[in-house]
């Protein structure tokens, strides 16, 4: 691991062990941080502390102390205070310190890293902001108070309690907690398996390990980029899957974009979810929109608003909005009692797409693609009554059984070929023209009387080039057909 050396006393340094590679974030913040203290060391009163033993309640639970000769670190009136600890133990500090460096003695130690625990309770600092550098072998403990600041803790198991300042805290790859406070926080636990917990401020979390994160309140911003982590969180919150394997639940008006593989609960009446491949979306409180995702798994108590969807998809939903992308191959179950009088709707864009509602107990209204110029749709409806359309592209249509369907074709968007599969299979099925200009009579000899038939399918030409087979019809009335 590398070891940053960092300005000490009498010319002495300390020693502050960091876990990950040269040049890693972690590492490169460090140094960073060093090089500051050494370029305003000389404007501080620099006092090498002794550990006092004294732990508050709240954090005992959290660590064992080491127990020492108490010896409080104070202020000196006119300059700020750069306290360095080099022994493991329990330290409280009161007074104006600006500056905690916490590692080896390289003098004594050299090459080796602070062996143990250290716990620092700065509750009476008076400084407004605090900057604390420092590893030790099994970890920090800070307790901060109403000041603001940054904490590194390079190594071990840590733990950072924030109070109502804000802070920027960075960890090693151990197993650490982190309790944010009241104020606006940016929190970035190493690769370990680590605990955050957000209190009632902004909050800013950089997630690489395998970490549970949680907070009801406050305004949370979080982005993972390792695997495995649990995400509970409030309202209004933020996170982004940068990597997979997660699970995922947020409140009401939160936005999540997605990985891979994960498991994303929307917990409140309302929420977006953007992109991701193969996520298991559930929205059982409320409504849902997701845009650009690919082959996901979505399940939406009540409306859902689906843009560009693509890959293999399940979605069940009471009521839903659909646009498809290029690739989208979609099963469809409309089942909510709720979603009776309303139109489920589904929007083909240009490319290859399947929408399969014969799971569904309500009807969809399907419309091909009216853009481009390639691709091919296949509709299949449910149990309800659908409508489906057809666009540019060729498509095949597949009413259902139960409830009447109908099947359209636009003058203008149509000029394909279409194939109608089982327009025989429900009494009351129709064909209605949209925008051709036929008189029935005229329909009837110049589209009904030149059709062409295939064994037990018989195929029409419309004016607009479009031919649409219908398979086991041997004859057609024009009493089918509609919008003359």
């Amino acid at each position: 691991m590398p070891v940053i050396t960092v300005v000490g006393a009498l010319g002495n340094t300390v020693q502050v062990t960091v876990d990950g590679a040269q040049n890693s974030d972690l590492v490169n913040y460090a140094e960073g941080l060093s090089t500051q203290i050494s370029s305003i060391v000389n404007t501080l009163n620099t006092r090498i502390l002794n550990p006092t033993g004294v732990v508050p309640a709240a954090m005992a639970q959290s660590m064992t102390a080491d127990k020492s000769d108490a010896a409080i670190l104070s202020s000196v009136a006119g300059q700020g205070e750069y306290a360095l600890a080099t022994v493991a133990g329990s330290y409280a500090l009161s007074g104006d310190v600006t500056w905690v460096t916490i590692g080896s003695n390289s003098a004594t130690h050299p090459d080796q890293p602070l062996e143990g625990r250290v716990y620092v309770d700065a509750r009476q600092v008076t400084a407004r902001n605090v900057t604390v550098l420092g590893g030790a072998t099994q970890g920090i403990l800070f307790q901060a108070g109403g000041q603001s600041g940054t904490f590194l803790a390079g190594t071990g198991d840590n733990l950072f309690a924030g109070g109502e300042g804000n802070w920027t805290v960075a960890t090693g790859d151990g197993n650490d907690t982190i309790r944010g406070g009241d104020g606006t926080n940016t929190l970035s636990p190493g690769l370990g398996d680590n605990r955050v917990e957000l209190g009632s401020g902004i909050n800013y979390v950089h997630s690489t390990g395998q970490d549970t994160i949680t907070g009801t309140a406050g305004v949370q911003n979080i982005t993972l980029s390792g695997t495995g982590s649990i995400v509970s969180v409030g309202e209004n919150s933020i996170v982004v899957d940068a990597n997979g394997g997660q699970k995922i639940t947020v409140g009401g008006g939160s936005t999540v974009s997605g990985g891979m593989s994960d498991q994303i609960n929307m917990a409140g009446a309302t929420g977006t979810v953007q992109g991701g491949y193969a996520n298991t979306i559930s929205a059982a409180q409320g409504n849902l929109q997701t845009v650009n995702t690919d082959s996901a798994s979505i399940s939406v108590l009540r409306d859902l608003t689906f843009i560009s969807g693509t890959g293999k998809t399940d979605i069940a939903a009471g009521h839903a909005t659909m646009f498809g992308s290029r690739g989208l191959d979609l099963q469809v179950a409309m089942t909510s009692a709720a979603a009776v009088g309303s139109d489920n709707v589904f929007a083909a864009n240009d490319g290859n797409m399947t929408v399969d509602g014969s799971s569904s107990r309500y009807g969809i209204h399907a419309f091909g693609n009216n853009a481009g110029t390639s691709g091919s749709q296949t509709f299949i409806g449910g149990s309800g009554a659908d409508t489906l359309v057809g666009g540019v592209g060729n498509a095949t249509l597949t009413g259902g059984t139960g409830d009447a369907n109908v099947f359209a074709l636009r003058d203008g968007v149509a000029g394909a070929d279409y194939t109608i599969t089982d327009f025989s299979a429900v009494a009351g099925n129709s064909v209605l023209l949209v925008g051709y200009d036929y008189a029935r009579s005229a329909f009837q000899a110049d589209v009904l009387d030149k059709a062409t038939h295939d064994g037990t399918s018989t195929t029409i030409t419309l004016s607009d080039n479009s031919k649409v087979t219908f398979l086991n019809v041997a004859s057609l009335s024009s009493d089918t057909f509609k919008g003359f």
